[in-house]
């Protein structure tokens, strides 16, 4: 108990004393030093988990949700695991941080069923289940670059990076419309085409898995759309049309369908992370979880999940310095705008403090970026 007590108070202090230092996708991509980005993360991740356990406990009775508790219990013991590290063990911090993102690798699933739980139950507004996700997901993205790009660098078989420094958009769309097709004729036995038109070969600092995950997103959404309104006929007659094009600052990429388009009165509704159309599945109530919970029990993901596809697409382009459209005509398709910042010099947005915070300047040793 005395060692939990101690736990806590260390948690208090990282959440109240010190402060995050937000970083840009350039500056991740500089850092080829494994011992000076070790020293920066042993402090760094545990100052970003005591803010997210933070986050946790401002929910309304979020001790009585068996799904919030195992987020709590995840990140408690994560920041209990590198605290205990001495600077100078490269490989039990190596071997630890793949541990952490293995064992938190179902969070998603947790923090959605959790919140839906809660919100069903205690009746919160969309809006206060919105915000937090918004908050909690936003802020995983930082956690899970930096952990990235350490296990990247020091990567056994040699260096590498989380960030491409020469990332193709149009090779990312080819490979998520693929993707996206072959789950499409997976579930409805064929799939509309998906033309890419590329002009001008862009090329810019990206964190390609991120950028699939959204181009995976929206060509599913698309294909679907296609898919349920037309006839296997029909639908060959009427592609996907993805075209990437940008100028020296910015990245765009359209993504054009004719599947019927978005209801106007909906068109809010589909940024909620609790908008979708995806049937309940098994375990969305506040039954007995355990951290290793699957996220899915299929091999194959449906086209419609947890409902945070767009949400969550939009949350990485914000967080990269970019944004994520939609422009709808109904009753004959839908377009998706992403614009993304071809620089990576975009700053991430992790030292805001909520009003009612009593937070210390920063203690000033952590070493700074750049």
């Amino acid at each position: 108990e005395r060692h939990e007590n101690l736990l806590e108070s260390e948690i208090l202090h990282f959440r109240y004393a010190m402060k995050p230092h937000p970083i840009t996708l350039q500056q991740i991509l500089a850092q080829h030093d494994a011992a000076a980005l070790r020293g920066f993360l042993l402090e760094e991740l545990p100052i970003r988990w005591s803010r997210r356990l933070h986050l946790i406990e401002s929910m309304p009775r979020w001790s009585e949700f068996p799904h919030m508790r195992v987020i709590r219990s995840l990140y408690s013991d994560a920041f209990r695991r590198l605290r205990m590290i001495p600077l100078d063990d490269a490989e039990r911090f190596r071997g630890t941080l793949q541990s952490i993102k293995r064992r938190n690798s179902n969070m998603l699933m947790h923090v959605t069923r959790g919140t839906r739980a809660m919100k069903q139950t205690l009746a919160l507004s969309d809006e206060e289940i919105n915000d937090f996700l918004d908050d909690f997901l936003t802020a995983r993205i930082g956690t899970d670059i930096l952990s990235s790009q350490y296990l990247a660098i020091t990567r056994p078989g040699g260096a590498t990076s989380v960030i491409d420094p020469e990332c193709d958009p149009v090779s990312v769309v080819r490979e998520a419309a693929a993707d996206a097709r072959r789950l499409c004729t997976h579930h409805y036995g064929y799939a509309p085409p998906v033309d890419v038109v590329d002009v001008g070969q862009v090329r810019f600092p990206f964190i390609r898995q991120y950028l699939n995950y959204i181009m995976f997103e929206l060509l599913k959404n698309s294909l679907r759309a296609v898919t349920e309104r037309y006839s296997k006929e029909e639908a060959a007659k009427r592609p996907i049309r993805a075209v990437v094009c940008g100028d020296d600052a910015t990245v765009v990429i359209r993504i054009s369908d004719t599947g019927g388009g978005i209801p106007l009165d909906a068109m809010t509704r589909v940024w909620s992370y609790l908008y979708t159309t995806a049937k309940p599945q098994d375990g969305d109530g506040d039954g007995t979880v355990e951290a290793g919970d699957s996220d899915d029990d299929e091999d194959i993901a449906p086209m419609a999940g947890f409902g945070c596809g767009l949400p969550l697409s939009r949350n990485y382009a914000s967080y990269t310095g970019g944004r994520l459209e939609l422009n709808t005509m109904p009753h004959h398709g839908t377009d998706a705008y992403l614009y993304l910042n071809r620089t990576g010099n975009a700053q991430e947005m992790v030292g805001d403090e909520p009003v009612h915070s009593r937070a210390l300047p920063s203690r000033g040793f952590l070493p700074r970026f750049g």
